[in-house]
């Protein structure tokens, strides 16, 4: 375990810090959205062809079928605190992708360590990530690669790409709750079991390592944890914790060189911040592991 240096908080993170906490509520971010995805199924316009984007409302309807869905997998972790922390550097690095649009960010109750994000904003990280995570800065730099995804609409192209044929009627069609259930579960299946291509996965390394910097965080973020999962002693246990990230990312000795290229070429400085996080977040994930 690497140790932890002494923390030097920079005016931009904490003035993004800021900006975001004022205008979150207290209570966890994440329930208040879910409350909504048992309601009746909104409709919109079905897209005219598979080059043609969801439209605003249609990528929010197939995000809250597709959460629905992944938590009833795993399950969401309640704790409070740690919830909104997450949410809080989510939505400070989130205000950093130019895609503007409103991020919901949830803890999966497992210590499968992965992290991942859906259609319409909806980012999840695992328990057993954010217990092997040092710092603010790792957890800004994992969130933002899934929120690159997000903005740049990386798992939206993949789905409309495979189900253009079922799913085009024309115009004015709508999506009916059957072909909307099969959009939620192939935005699950994607998610958890297919990488993303090569160009969309070093994209996200690429614009994520950008939006946390921008955020005030230390460029390294990222690949410190990276560096951190690939250094991990080769258990069977590990090797299980580590089962999802492995089917859905590159392997870990690529995306560490070209982060490290990146880094060189980003401006130094940034905060990362591991006593602030050690405070809200790795005492309460190990205590729920036991």
């Amino acid at each position: 375990m690497r140790t932890a240096k002494t923390m030097s908080v920079a005016m931009l993170a904490a003035v993004a810090w800021l900006a975001v906490a004022a205008c979150l509520p207290a209570s966890a971010q994440f329930g208040s959205v879910l409350g909504k995805i048992g309601d009746k199924v909104q409709k919109g316009k079905q897209v005219k062809d598979n080059y043609t984007p969801w439209t605003p409302q249609q990528e929010e309807q197939v995000g809250q079928a597709s959460a629905a869905r992944l938590i009833n997998i795993f399950g969401l972790y309640e704790n409070q605190d740690m919830v909104r922390y997450v949410n809080l550097v989510g939505n400070a690095v989130a205000a950093q992708a130019p895609r503007l649009m409103p991020y919901k960010f949830g803890i999966l109750n497992t210590e499968i360590i992965t992290a991942l994000s859906l259609p319409g904003g909806y980012v999840f990280i695992t328990r057993g990530a954010l217990a092997n995570m040092t710092s603010e800065a790792e957890l800004a730099g994992t969130l933002a690669h899934e929120i690159a995804h997000v903005d740049q609409r990386h798992l939206e192209k993949e789905i409309r790409s495979k189900n253009s044929m079922k799913m085009i009627q024309n115009e004015v069609s709508e999506f009916t709750s059957g072909e909307l259930q099969q959009l939620a579960g192939n935005s699950i299946n994607t998610a958890l079991t297919q990488h993303y291509s090569r160009d969309k996965e070093s994209d996200a390394d690429r614009l994520g390592v950008t939006f946390a910097q921008k955020a005030g965080y230390q460029a390294s973020g990222l690949r410190l944890f990276l560096t951190l999962l690939e250094n991990a002693p080769k258990t069977p246990e590990t090797q299980r914790q580590l089962s999802l990230w492995g089917t859905t990312h590159p392997p870990f000795p690529e995306r560490i060189a070209s982060l490290q290229t990146q880094e060189a070429s980003l401006p130094s400085g940034g905060v990362s911040l591991e006593a602030r996080y050690a405070q809200h977040i790795n005492a309460g994930a190990w205590a729920a592991k036991q």
